[in-house]
């Protein structure tokens, strides 16, 4: 089987799975303006804030299951990637909560790609790093010696990976990058056998600072030559099912990490969610009324210093989000004839026209249009035959969920968030 013909079985599958990928993006690109123009915007304001240390607002996509979030996503990514930029992808779920930055911060280090890369972009990069040859070196070296307040393992590390090119301790500094960080002692020890034993006073890693760790791998990037760090959120609805307090912390995360907090900024980071339309609706307002009823919940508690910046969260959930509109009657027709060749052409096949395709509606979300045409190509190929296909609308819940709640035994805690 030739290349090409796998790429097309390829994006059939994903196709079929609801699952974009880049196959699919490719072949069937979205088509709305006024986002791709967005996110241009935002990535050159990204790149233009490196000269003033600034983040730039990022992006909030909103829209009904279905209607191509996820679609939305993996095309940022291509374009992200085109432009030069290392680019993350991550789907909150139990393994990366929002409330929880540590494990964001690891799930975005570790899906992190980098353009003309194939492997994890920062183990990539670091395999053939060389610091005369990086342009921005000497500002990320300057950075990590002479900014206020950044803990000291950062200068250390960096240091000790440029001096020592022991490949054990390498990916021990990696792993210390990437979030997992190493032993005291063996900093130190390193230290040492550099003959630097009292250059830079080690400790544990600080508490509260974790955004130092999304601004030093920015930087890092940054100091190779790429235009900055992208983070493709999904699934942001999911923080519906948190404790309350959880979703204080969630929602203050968002407001950073989409530079809203003016005092918190991360240079060179440049971030998209997707959310649900009626998240607003049902847990803003709503029976959970998040935007009366969190900040009074987080006031005079030990999470309270999250509680300006959470209500900056909402307040950009509530008014900010770029709504994915629905496809058009001709919009649907188009992409039906693309789906069409690229199966035909998948399978060898001439897919026939069908006749009884689901009806138009600007409620039915294009996964739906798309899955039942392939459904039925399937079946017309594989036994010759028809047969009448159920779909069942998807509901999203937005009830609380234990399982989701629990928190890890290394979570950072992150209340130095100033506005």
């Amino acid at each position: 089987m030739n290349h090409d013909l796998v790429n097309l079985r390829r994006a059939i599958e994903a196709l079929r799975a609801g699952v974009p990928n880049r196959d699919v993006v490719r072949q069937l690109p979205p088509e709305q303006k006024n986002i791709e123009e967005q996110f241009d915007a935002l990535l050159h304001a990204t790149e233009a804030g490196w000269a003033e240390d600034k983040q730039a607002p990022g992006l909030l996509l909103e829209g009904d299951f279905g209607t191509g979030k996820s679609h939305w996503l993996e095309y940022l990514r291509h374009l992200a990637l085109e432009q030069h930029f290392v680019c993350s992808t991550i789907v909150l779920n139990k393994e990366t909560p929002l409330h929880d930055l540590t494990k964001i911060y690891r799930a975005a280090v570790e899906s992190a790609v980098a353009p003309g890369k194939t492997g994890p972009a920062l183990e990539e990069i670091a395999h053939t790093y060389h610091t005369e040859q990086a342009p921005y070196y000497r500002e990320l070296f300057e950075w990590v010696h002479q900014a206020r307040g950044i803990d000291p393992r950062y200068a250390a590390t960096l240091f000790l990976f440029e001096r020592d090119p022991n490949e054990d301790l390498r990916q021990k500094i990696l792993a210390e990058w990437t979030g997992y960080p190493m032993r005291v002692s063996d900093i130190r020890a390193a230290l040492r056998d550099i003959g630097e034993p009292k250059s830079y006073i080690i400790g544990a890693p600080q508490r509260g600072q974790i955004a130092q760790r999304f601004e030093f791998l920015s930087r890092f990037f940054r100091s190779v030559g790429y235009a900055g760090w992208v983070l493709l959120f999904d699934e942001t609805e999911m923080v519906a099912k948190y404790s309350i307090r959880q979703r204080g912390k969630a929602y203050a995360h968002l407001a950073q990490l989409l530079g809203a907090c003016k005092n918190a900024m991360i240079p060179g980071l440049a971030s998209a969610f997707t959310i649900t339309k009626d998240y607003t609706g049902q847990v803003l307002y709503g029976r959970k009324n998040d935007l009366e009823m969190l900040p009074a919940k987080l006031k005079g508690t030990r999470d309270e210093e999250y509680q300006a910046a959470a209500e900056i969260g909402m307040k950009l959930i509530k008014s900010k989000g770029v709504e994915l509109r629905p496809a058009t009657r001709a919009q649907v027709e188009e992409i039906y004839q693309k789906v069409r060749t690229l199966y035909s052409a998948a399978y060898a096949w001439d897919a026939p026209e069908l006749e009884e395709k689901r009806e138009y509606s600007t409620s039915t979300g294009m996964r739906q249009h798309v899955r039942s045409w392939i459904n039925t190509w399937d079946l017309r190929r594989l036994f010759g035959t028809d047969a009448e296909l159920e779909y069942q609308t998807v509901q999203t819940s937005y009830e609380e969920d234990a399982d989701l709640q629990v928190e890890s035994a290394d979570i950072d805690e992150e209340p130095c968030i100033t506005l």
